[in-house]
């Protein structure tokens, strides 16, 4: 497949509807893309053949094929552009879409249902040019230097019975900015990081600089742990407990106060490697949590050998909850299973007041996400702390 080399920003709508085509390529023509429409199989197989675009569109309703045709078509092809799943259909459905695009090797975005809110589009793909702006042409290992990244910290607020609520720590976020002014995450240029082969270096140069303005808080008292989410990648580097110990050793940081933040299916797919190198870290005082889609009940039941001490629902099931039932019955129970067994609970991305107090209801232990406030420079994180945080609950 040849990469596109004449189109500085090409963006492909894989799509037969019209009116939604007309709507797109209004809306991203103005920031600078270079729009095709593809309305069937084969001048899809076509365009990829001869220029591979920076991002694509996929109507999972495509005439006589559907969409996952299409994602397989990609695969065949290594497709490497960033997908967006669309469609008007259940977000069950999309959302299934973009896990078997996932499963495939393709770069996939996240999905939209139709008809589309172009705002959210424009956001997105404004996004996404400051993300290739600001790596494609500067060499990944540079930009994973120490003075290159920063870090913002999520509040990780203690979830009460009786709706007190109080900061009891914070999640490491690592961040670039953007040469238009945004902020890129790290999420967004993970699979290049991950083709570089740079993610086990970055954690360590991230728990590094963590961990420096993290002993400046400790003298001033502030009592807060740390949660560092961890790549798979960690679990297949045989140094990695090594290393995290040395670092935070040379910091003389407390191994309680630190939790290691980990997949769970890269616990299935590793689980010799990483039962090694996470039962080192238990013995050494460290705590494991355990980041868990939460799509089977039976599964965690068969990874409570592997020593955790938290199970944190994610953002893709928290957010489900006030909408599907079906995701609030997987959401209580797997709060339950784990109270039973002594294992705390954090959910992540709590966007609603509802949310929370079903949480709450729910006997949840901690959580994070919009809805306690956004991500905190450095600098602002003791202020948050002593404040009045039950006033942002109400």
């Amino acid at each position: 497949m040849k990469a596109s080399s004449d189109l500085l920003h090409a963006l492909l709508l894989v799509l037969d509807d019209d009116e939604v085509s007309s709507q797109l390529r209004s809306a991203t023509e103005k920031l600078g893309f270079e729009v095709k429409i593809c309305n069937d199989y084969h001048s899809v197989e076509s365009t990829i053949d001869h220029h591979e675009p920076d991002v694509l569109f996929l109507d999972m309703h495509f005439g006589r094929r559907d969409g996952v045709e299409i994602l397989a078509l990609l695969a065949r092809k290594n497709c490497k552009s960033r997908i967006y799943v669309i469609g008007a259909m259940d977000e069950k459905i999309l959302e299934s879409a973009c896990r078997v695009g996932l499963q495939f090797g393709l770069d996939v975005g996240g999905f939209w249902e139709t008809p589309i809110e172009i705002a959210d589009i424009e956001e997105r793909l404004a996004l996404e040019l400051d993300r290739r702006s600001r790596f494609s042409s500067d060499s990944f290992r540079e930009a994973i230097g120490p003075g290159e990244f920063a870090i913002q910290y999520h509040p990780i607020i203690v979830v009460s019975a009786n709706r007190n609520t109080s900061i009891i720590g914070v999640e490491v976020r690592p961040h670039w900015e953007g040469k238009r002014g945004s902020i890129v995450w790290l999420s967004q240029i993970l699979p290049s990081m991950l083709e570089n082969k740079l993610m086990p270096e970055f954690n360590y140069l991230l728990m590094d600089k963590a961990l420096e303005s993290y002993c400046d808080w400790l003298e001033t008292d502030l009592d807060l742990g740390i949660t560092v989410c961890m790549n798979e990648s960690n679990l297949i580097d045989l140094n990695w407990p090594d290393r995290m110990i040395d670092i935070v050793d040379k910091w003389a940081v407390p191994h309680n106060r630190i939790t290691f933040a980990i997949e769970q299916h890269a616990m299935k797919d590793r689980s010799g490697l990483a039962l090694s190198a996470l039962t080192r870290l238990r013995i050494n005082g460290f705590s494991i949590a355990l980041d868990s889609m939460g799509a089977d009940i039976e599964e965690l039941d068969e990874l409570l050998h592997i020593p955790f001490s938290e199970l944190r629902l994610k953002r893709v099931l928290v957010n489900q909850i006030g909408k599907n039932m079906e995701a609030e019955f997987n959401v209580s129970t797997l709060i339950s299973l784990a109270a039973k067994r002594s294992i705390q609970t954090c959910a992540v991305g709590v966007k609603t007041p509802e949310a929370f107090t079903f949480l709450q209801d729910s006997g949840c232990t901690t959580a994070t996400g919009s809805l306690f406030g956004k991500s905190l420079p450095v600098t602002h994180v003791a202020k948050f702390f002593r404040s009045e945080f039950s006033k942002r609950v109400g």
